[in-house]
């Protein structure tokens, strides 16, 4: 019953004001993409499908969300090791800077253990092939653009939630003060980083290119050509793909075409979007059980 009620005030506190904030954070990046964009400027209807899919997925990932933190919660306290304890307050304690410093870790330090753990998840969404029947809804936008970003199927969100929440929660232990303001600001650094990125904005900062990943980048990641598949994995950092192999730093005017190409059209309705991946997935496995 408690997870029940916990999943329903979720529901009802975070789902409507998720969906305005979304919606009106896009409105500046969309501007731009409209005086520089990429490649096609973006169409309303562009727009108007990856905001239904973001909010239904939104809706239908919530609840698996909240299970993976609780479990994670109840397990740590059968573990035979203690997790780390991280505590932002000490750098706090340098004089002049510690204020600042402190808030840039609250920022980089969850982003640096999400993007150590992202990196991995997304690579095998793009390898393991039932995991990659979900994971196409974000890369079958052929004309990506800045709410491309949410634009992601409510089963892989459900997915990374568990592999993030579930194993960073027996690893880390943070005070919940702080907790509660680190995952303030790193996941608004986060969204808005990714709304950037993703957007569809003629932009190249090659100085910037190893540092955090940049809209010509990720760009790379969503290219329908052969040459640029199974790159640029990060979601912030490109530290995890210059370290593993995967990076591809772009050239010079290099913005190719986005999408999975004519073979693979996207879907025409975020009820095809969501649930469209989960009958072939279906399929599949009931094919290969007679």
């Amino acid at each position: 019953m408690g997870y029940l009620q916990t999943v329903l005030g979720e529901l009802t506190n975070t789902l409507p004001a998720a969906i305005v904030f979304g919606i009106v954070a896009i409105i500046p990046f969309a501007i731009v993409e409209r005086l520089r964009p990429a490649g096609a400027p973006p169409r309303l209807r562009d727009y108007a499908m990856n905001i239904a899919i973001s909010s239904s997925t939104l809706a239908l990932s919530l609840p698996l969300g909240t299970a993976a933190g609780m479990l994670s919660g109840e397990l740590r306290e059968l573990l035979p090791w203690q997790p780390v304890s991280f505590v932002f307050a000490d750098i706090a304690q340098v004089k002049a800077i510690g204020g600042a410093l402190e808030v840039l870790a609250m920022i980089f330090v969850p982003l640096l253990l999400h993007d150590a753990w992202f990196y991995w998840s997304h690579r095998l969404e793009h390898r393991i092939a039932f995991l990659w029947q979900f994971h196409q809804l974000h890369h079958s936008d052929d004309n990506m653009n800045v709410s491309t970003y949410a634009r992601d199927h409510f089963l892989q969100t459900s997915w990374r939630a568990f592999f993030s929440i579930f194993t960073l929660g027996l690893i880390v232990d943070l005070d919940l003060k702080e907790a509660g303001r680190a995952a303030l600001y790193s996941t608004l650094f986060l969204t808005f980083w990714s709304m950037f990125y993703h957007s569809a904005i003629r932009v190249q900062l090659p100085w910037l290119d190893r540092v955090l990943v940049t809209p010509q980048v990720h760009r790379i990641h969503h290219s329908a050509h052969v040459a640029h598949q199974n790159r640029n994995f990060a979601d912030v950092l490109p530290l995890f793909d210059i370290l593993f192999g995967t990076f591809h730093r772009p050239a010079r005017d290099e913005f190719p075409q986005t999408g999975l190409g004519a073979n693979h059209p996207p879907p025409s309705s975020w009820w095809t979007a969501q649930f469209a991946p989960v009958a072939a997935a279906l399929r599949r496995h009931g094919t290969r059980n007679e």
